[in-house]
C-alpha cells in the first residue's frame, strides 16, 4: 500500500513542478496576447477577454501539461 501512495505522491511532485515550471512562460505569453490586436490575439478560451490573464495563463497550463506526461 505505501509503494502506492508514494508513486502518488511523486506524481503529485512532478506535476506540480512541471506547473511551476510552464505557468510563467503562458503567463508571458498571455500577456503579449493581450497587447496585441484583437483579432490576432492567442484563444485559449472562448471567453479569454473577461478573464484575468493569470486564469487564461493557468487553464492553458493545465491544458499543456497532460502531453508532457504522454
Amino acid at each position: 500500500m505505501s509503494d502506492i501512495r508514494s508513486v502518488q505522491m511523486t506524481t503529485r511532485l512532478e506535476y506540480r513542478l512541471l506547473f511551476a515550471t510552464v505557468y510563467p512562460i503562458f503567463l508571458v505569453a498571455v500577456l503579449i496576447s493581450r497587447l496585441m490586436p484583437s483579432h490576432s490575439r492567442w484563444v485559449v478560451t472562448e471567453n479569454d477577454s473577461t478573464r484575468s490573464i493569470f486564469s487564461v495563463a493557468r487553464v492553458a497550463t493545465q491544458n499543456a501539461i497532460p502531453f508532457v506526461f504522454m
